[in-house]
Protein backbone atom coordinates (compact mmCIF):
# COMPACT_ATOMS: atom_id res chain seq x y z
CA UNK A 1 0.00 0.00 0.00
CA UNK A 2 1.50 3.41 -0.93
CA UNK A 3 1.22 5.99 1.60
CA UNK A 4 -0.15 9.12 -0.07
CA UNK A 5 1.67 12.52 0.60
CA UNK A 6 -0.47 14.94 3.46
CA UNK A 7 -2.38 17.67 2.16
CA UNK A 8 -1.09 21.27 2.76
CA UNK A 9 -4.06 22.81 4.25
CA UNK A 10 -2.76 26.71 4.98
CA UNK A 11 -4.95 28.89 8.12
CA UNK A 12 -5.69 32.26 7.24
CA UNK A 13 -6.80 35.28 4.51
CA UNK A 14 -5.98 35.47 1.06
CA UNK A 15 -4.91 38.91 -0.24
CA UNK A 16 -8.02 39.28 -1.97
CA UNK A 17 -10.16 38.56 1.01
CA UNK A 18 -8.40 41.02 3.30
CA UNK A 19 -8.50 43.98 0.45
CA UNK A 20 -12.15 43.06 0.16
CA UNK A 21 -12.57 43.48 4.64
CA UNK A 22 -10.49 46.69 4.29
CA UNK A 23 -13.01 47.98 1.41
CA UNK A 24 -16.09 47.28 3.94
CA UNK A 25 -15.02 48.86 6.29
CA UNK A 26 -13.80 52.06 4.74
CA UNK A 27 -17.41 52.69 3.39
CA UNK A 28 -19.19 51.71 6.98
CA UNK A 29 -16.45 54.22 8.55
CA UNK A 30 -17.39 56.58 5.77
CA UNK A 31 -20.87 56.23 6.08
CA UNK A 32 -21.25 56.57 9.68
CA UNK A 33 -18.61 58.97 10.53
CA UNK A 34 -20.82 62.37 9.64
CA UNK A 35 -23.39 61.01 12.30
CA UNK A 36 -20.73 60.46 15.08
CA UNK A 37 -19.42 64.48 14.38
CA UNK A 38 -22.59 65.46 14.92
CA UNK A 39 -22.97 63.26 18.37
CA UNK A 40 -19.82 64.89 19.41
CA UNK A 41 -20.79 68.20 19.02
CA UNK A 42 -24.21 68.13 20.55
CA UNK A 43 -22.56 66.44 23.40
CA UNK A 44 -21.02 69.58 24.67
CA UNK A 45 -24.31 71.21 24.08
CA UNK A 46 -25.98 68.94 26.42
CA UNK A 47 -23.07 69.13 29.03
CA UNK A 48 -23.11 72.63 29.18
CA UNK A 49 -27.47 73.39 29.07
CA UNK A 50 -26.88 70.03 32.05
CA UNK A 51 -24.55 71.82 34.19
CA UNK A 52 -25.65 75.10 34.22
CA UNK A 53 -29.34 73.78 34.69
CA UNK A 54 -27.43 71.91 37.88
CA UNK A 55 -26.40 75.30 38.79
CA UNK A 56 -29.49 76.51 39.16
CA UNK A 57 -31.08 73.90 41.67
CA UNK A 58 -27.77 74.04 43.34
CA UNK A 59 -28.54 77.71 44.28
CA UNK A 60 -31.83 76.76 45.15
CA UNK A 61 -30.47 74.28 47.60
CA UNK A 62 -28.25 76.63 48.72
CA UNK A 63 -30.70 79.47 49.33
CA UNK A 64 -32.98 77.35 51.63
CA UNK A 65 -30.21 75.49 53.32
CA UNK A 66 -28.07 78.81 54.44
CA UNK A 67 -31.24 80.45 54.40
CA UNK A 68 -30.01 83.32 52.27
CA UNK A 69 -30.95 84.47 48.80
CA UNK A 70 -28.44 82.77 45.95
CA UNK A 71 -27.78 84.23 42.79
CA UNK A 72 -26.84 82.55 39.38
CA UNK A 73 -24.71 84.40 37.35
CA UNK A 74 -23.30 84.47 34.40
CA UNK A 75 -20.11 86.16 32.81
CA UNK A 76 -20.10 85.85 28.93
CA UNK A 77 -17.40 88.03 27.82
CA UNK A 78 -15.25 85.48 30.39
CA UNK A 79 -17.22 82.40 29.58
CA UNK A 80 -17.80 81.67 32.78
CA UNK A 81 -21.26 81.20 35.21
CA UNK A 82 -20.98 80.46 38.76
CA UNK A 83 -23.42 80.51 42.04
CA UNK A 84 -22.85 82.92 45.30
CA UNK A 85 -25.39 84.85 47.89
CA UNK A 86 -27.13 87.59 46.60
CA UNK A 87 -24.87 90.83 47.09
CA UNK A 88 -25.17 92.14 50.47
CA UNK A 89 -26.01 89.07 52.22
CA UNK A 90 -23.45 86.33 53.93
CA UNK A 91 -23.32 83.05 53.03
CA UNK A 92 -20.99 80.41 53.07
CA UNK A 93 -18.17 81.49 50.37
CA UNK A 94 -17.08 77.98 50.78
CA UNK A 95 -20.38 76.68 49.15
CA UNK A 96 -20.06 79.75 46.06
CA UNK A 97 -19.72 77.35 42.76
CA UNK A 98 -17.97 78.64 39.81
CA UNK A 99 -17.52 76.91 36.29
CA UNK A 100 -15.75 77.37 32.84
CA UNK A 101 -18.05 76.59 29.87
CA UNK A 102 -16.77 74.87 26.95
CA UNK A 103 -15.05 76.44 24.37
CA UNK A 104 -17.27 75.23 21.77
CA UNK A 105 -20.58 76.82 24.00
CA UNK A 106 -21.67 80.38 24.60
CA UNK A 107 -24.39 82.02 26.52
CA UNK A 108 -27.15 84.02 24.07
CA UNK A 109 -28.86 86.34 26.62
CA UNK A 110 -31.34 88.51 25.94
CA UNK A 111 -32.45 91.29 28.40
CA UNK A 112 -30.92 90.99 32.31
CA UNK A 113 -29.94 92.90 35.59
CA UNK A 114 -25.87 93.70 34.64
CA UNK A 115 -22.78 94.32 36.99
CA UNK A 116 -19.60 94.81 35.44
CA UNK A 117 -20.82 92.61 32.33
CA UNK A 118 -21.66 89.57 34.85
CA UNK A 119 -25.43 89.05 34.53
CA UNK A 120 -27.75 88.23 37.38
CA UNK A 121 -29.56 85.04 35.65
CA UNK A 122 -31.88 83.84 37.91
CA UNK A 123 -32.47 84.49 41.99
CA UNK A 124 -33.65 82.01 44.58
CA UNK A 125 -35.30 83.56 48.23
CA UNK A 126 -34.49 81.44 51.23
CA UNK A 127 -37.83 80.24 50.53
CA UNK A 128 -36.74 78.35 47.47
CA UNK A 129 -38.84 80.62 45.45
CA UNK A 130 -37.45 82.10 42.04
CA UNK A 131 -37.37 86.22 42.20
CA UNK A 132 -39.75 87.69 39.16
CA UNK A 133 -36.05 89.75 38.24
CA UNK A 134 -34.48 86.20 37.20
CA UNK A 135 -34.58 85.25 33.31
CA UNK A 136 -36.94 83.69 31.86
CA UNK A 137 -34.78 81.64 29.77
CA UNK A 138 -31.00 81.29 28.96
CA UNK A 139 -30.14 80.15 25.17
CA UNK A 140 -26.91 78.28 24.60
CA UNK A 141 -25.33 77.86 20.96
CA UNK A 142 -22.80 75.85 20.09
CA UNK A 143 -19.91 77.02 17.34
CA UNK A 144 -22.18 74.87 14.58
CA UNK A 145 -25.22 77.16 15.62
CA UNK A 146 -27.02 74.08 17.59
CA UNK A 147 -28.65 75.54 20.15
CA UNK A 148 -30.55 74.57 23.62
CA UNK A 149 -32.84 76.85 26.10
CA UNK A 150 -32.52 76.79 29.72
CA UNK A 151 -36.20 78.36 30.24
CA UNK A 152 -38.49 78.79 33.70
CA UNK A 153 -41.01 75.90 33.58
CA UNK A 154 -44.70 76.74 33.77
CA UNK A 155 -44.83 77.03 37.28
CA UNK A 156 -42.35 79.26 37.56
CA UNK A 157 -40.56 77.53 40.62
CA UNK A 158 -37.23 76.31 38.06
CA UNK A 159 -35.56 75.88 35.07
CA UNK A 160 -35.70 72.63 32.61
CA UNK A 161 -34.39 72.16 29.18
CA UNK A 162 -36.10 72.84 26.13
CA UNK A 163 -34.92 71.93 22.80
CA UNK A 164 -35.67 74.10 19.60
CA UNK A 165 -37.25 72.85 16.86
CA UNK A 166 -34.95 72.58 13.97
Amino acid sequence: MQKSEPTRETAGFTLVELIFVMALLTIVVALSAPSLSRSMRQRNLNEEATRFLAATEYARDEAVSQGVPMTVWIDPAARRFGVEPKTGYDGSKTRDREFAVNPDVQFEIGIGVTKGGVIAAAEFAPDGSLASSSLDSVRLVDRFNAALTVARTSDGWSYEIVKEAK
